[in-house]
């Protein structure tokens, strides 16, 4: 079912931006444009930048003295919005007015590196049942992101590769991926519209991308990594940890109740902290995921009725409900460290007092053959003996 979200019904494209593109890249911009005018100067470098290129920008809430700095550029198409729409329909508002055959959707905190789109472009041309294309994914010093990812049963995914050294020559030969992240993912724009396009109900941020590559196989199309394509994604954590966490966790949930009985074809998730075990689980889950025949994953749309942030509610609703969110979340996170510190002092208190009964029960009654405290000699020489108490310890 097509996703409905709101068109776009005013772009202003820049003279320079070509009519007939080969390639439509999507970027969604919010608070401050320094990190995306970096990131169209490295597209508009030579062995980046390929034939018929058209950049749009959806401008999410972007302040007026930032846009001052986009509205004068001919070389992209941009897109105005007074509010922050979420990613979801940010990037289904750039598809409504981007003319490409394929979409490139890109951080605006990312670098793409050369030769990056025109190896995305190959490699979605090898096979028809590519719906998506993913990138090589690096850190500003070199270590690997992703290379790929893999979903686990409980909804969670990982990337594969995170943390590896920069140079590492692993996972550099293509393969299919349970999904790829919405950053360097170029996509068949008519697998993109077959699907309907990101789910708007992950508003604001976070899992689109995994339900998007669940839909894409529920329609019979498989995602690729093609380590060729690589971009450094610079990370400018714009977002709190304490509030990530909330969005994982919540739009993690709606994945779940999503895809139901779907994400049992997945292993269940490893600890990640299990070493071997962990590792072992990745491996296990990239060859699964390599193998080249694949069941089709089931969608059951009855069991979540898609919802956009346009659709029965205006954005200034879905924000409202967001924050009632992240307060109840904040709420219960409050609780469950209060019952975690009544936990501890309910231990902490039995515990000395199994302590102090031992050290009572020591000093009343020592043990005969262990060694015995010589007590002062009195002036009559008596052989009585005083008890003096020592230090409590454990």
């Amino acid at each position: 079912m097509p996703h409905q979200s709101i068109t776009a019904e005013v772009a202003v494209r820049g003279r320079a931006a070509p009519q007939h593109p080969k390639v439509s890249i999507c970027i969604l911009v919010l608070e401050n444009t320094q990190l995306l005018l970096a990131c169209l100067d490295a597209l508009a470098k030579p062995g980046t930048r390929v034939e018929a290129m058209e950049i749009v920008v959806v401008a999410n809430g972007t302040p007026k003295d930032q846009l001052e700095l986009l509205l004068g550029r001919d070389d992209i198409v941009l897109v105005v919005n007074e509010s922050n729409l979420g990613f979801a329909s940010g990037c289904n508002q750039a598809t409504s007015v981007a003319r490409a055959p394929l979409l490139l959707f890109l951080n605006d905190d990312s670098l793409v590196q050369k030769g990056c789109i025109d190896a995305l472009v190959r490699a979605s041309e090898c096979d028809p049942s590519i719906g998506a294309v993913g990138a090589r994914i690096l850190s500003e010093d070199g270590t690997l992101q992703e290379a790929g990812s893999v979903i686990w049963s409980d909804g969670s995914a990982s990337h594969v590769g995170e943390g590896l050294a920069g140079g590492s020559h692993a996972f550099m030969e293509p393969r299919w991926v349970d999904y790829s992240s919405a950053n360097g993912l170029l996509v068949v724009r008519s697998a993109w519209d077959e699907v309907g396009g990101f789910d708007e109900g992950y508003f604001p941020a976070y899992f689109e991308d995994v339900d998007f590559s669940l839909m894409l196989a529920a329609h019979g199309y498989r995602t690729r990594y093609e380590p060729r394509a690589a971009l450094v994604h610079r990370g400018s954590q714009s977002t709190s940890r304490v509030y990530r966490e909330f969005l994982l966790t919540r739009n993690r949930i709606r994945l779940v109740e999503k895809w139901g009985e779907t994400l049992d074809r997945f292993e269940p998730p490893p600890p990640k902290d299990s070493g071997p075990e962990f590792e072992a689980a990745i491996d296990r889950a990239v060859r699964r995921a390599s193998e080249s025949q694949r069941a089709p994953c089931e969608l059951h749309p009855e069991s979540l009725p898609y919802r956009s942030v346009h659709d029965l509610c205006d954005p200034q609703r879905a924000a409202a409900e967001l924050r009632a969110a992240y307060v109840a979340y904040l709420e219960e996170r409050v609780a469950d460290a209060d019952r975690r510190i009544r936990t501890l002092e309910d231990y902490l208190r039995n515990l000395w007092g199994v302590r102090l009964r031992r050290w009572v029960a020591g000093r009343l009654f020592p043990p005969q053959n262990g060694p015995r405290r010589m007590a002062p000699a009195r002036s009559d020489d008596s052989k009585a003996s005083t008890h003096q108490p020592g230090p409590l310890t454990g």
